[in-house]
C-alpha cells in the first residue's frame, strides 16, 4: 500500500473471466458480500500476477523478464497489468495503484463498545485485521517462499517495501485512532501498532518457513503469539495471606 495514486481504469473483461477461478487457496475464501464478484476477481488476478513476478524475479532476476512474458504467462494483456501495478517492482513487492484494504477501512467506519475501555480489544482487532489481509493477498506457503526467493535475488526491493511499511502503518494508526474515538496522536497506539507488527512478523515466520503441519491455520499461529503477549501484560494473581494465615 503506497501513498496516494491516481485511479486506476477498470481492467478489461475478457481479461479478469480468463483469471477469475484461476488461483486457489486462501483469498478464493474471501468473503463475496465484502467484495463482491467483480472484487474477487481482482484479488485473484493482483494474486496471479504477483506470484508471477517473484516466481520469474527469483528464478530470472528482475531485468530478466518483461512485463509482456509476465503478462503472457498469467493470461492478460499489458494494459490490464498496467491497471493494477506501474511497474514489475510493484508487482513483485504486491504494491497495486489501488490497493484497497476493506476490513481496514471497515473497521475505521465502526466503532469501539462504548461499554470497554478504550485499546482494550485492539489486539484482537489487530490480528483478525492481519489474517483478512493474508487471505485477501491469496499468501500461500509456497507463495511465500516465492517471495522470499524473489528478494534474496534482488536485495535492493526491500527499500520498496519499507516506503510500503511506512504507508501502511500512518493508515492503521489512522484507522485505530477512528474506531477508538482517540487522537491519532496517542503514542498507546504506536506502542500497540509496533508490538502487533513484531508478532505478526513472528507468526509469519513460524507458519510459512517452519510449520510444516499442512492443517495448522495461520490464524492459529497468530493467536498463540498476541495470546503470550497478553499474559506479559496480565497481572498475575497472587494470593493474599492474611496475618492470622501467617501465623
Amino acid at each position: 500500500m503506497s501513498g496516494i495514486q491516481p485511479p486506476a481504469t477498470s481492467p478489461t473483461t475478457s481479461d479478469d473471466d480468463r483469471a477469475g477461478g484461476a488461483m486457489t487457496g486462501p483469498a478464493a475464501t474471501t468473503a463475496p458480500e465484502a467484495l463482491g464478484r467483480a472484487g474477487l476477481r481482482r484479488v485473484r488476478l493482483r494474486a496471479d500476477l504477483i506470484a508471477e513476478a517473484r516466481r520469474l524475479t527469483a528464478a530470472r532476476g528482475s531485468a530478466g523478464f518483461t512485463i509482456d512474458e509476465l503478462c503472457v504467462t498469467v493470461g492478460v494483456s499489458r494494459r490490464t497489468f498496467f491497471n493494477h501495478f506501474a511497474s514489475k517492482d510493484d508487482a513483485v513487492v504486491g504494491t497495486a495503484i489501488d490497493d484497497d484494504d476493506h476490513a481496514l477501512d471497515a473497521y475505521a467506519a465502526s466503532s469501539r463498545d462504548p461499554r470497554l475501555l478504550p485499546l482494550s480489544s485492539v489486539f484482537d482487532d489487530l490480528s483478525r485485521l492481519v489474517v483478512a489481509r493474508v487471505e485477501q493477498i491469496g499468501l500461500t506457503r509456497d507463495r511465500a517462499a516465492e517471495f522470499r526467493a524473489a528478494l534474496e535475488r534482488e536485495p535492493r526491493l526491500f527499500a520498496a517495501i519499507m516506503r510500503q511499511g511506512g504507508e501502511q502503518k500512518r493508515r492503521v494508526i489512522t484507522a485505530i485512532a477512528r474506531h477508538e474515538g482517540l487522537p491519532a496522536d496517542d503514542r498507546r497506539i504506536e506502542a500497540a501498532f509496533l508490538l502487533a507488527t513484531s508478532l505478526t512478523q513472528r507468526a509469519v515466520e513460524e507458519f510459512f518457513f517452519e510449520t510444516d503441519d499442512p492443517t495448522r491455520r495461520f490464524d492459529d499461529v497468530l493467536a498463540e503469539w498476541f495470546g503470550l503477549a497478553r499474559q506479559l501484560f496480565t497481572p498475575p494473581t497472587v494470593p493474599v495471606t492474611t496475618e492470622r494465615e501467617a501465623r
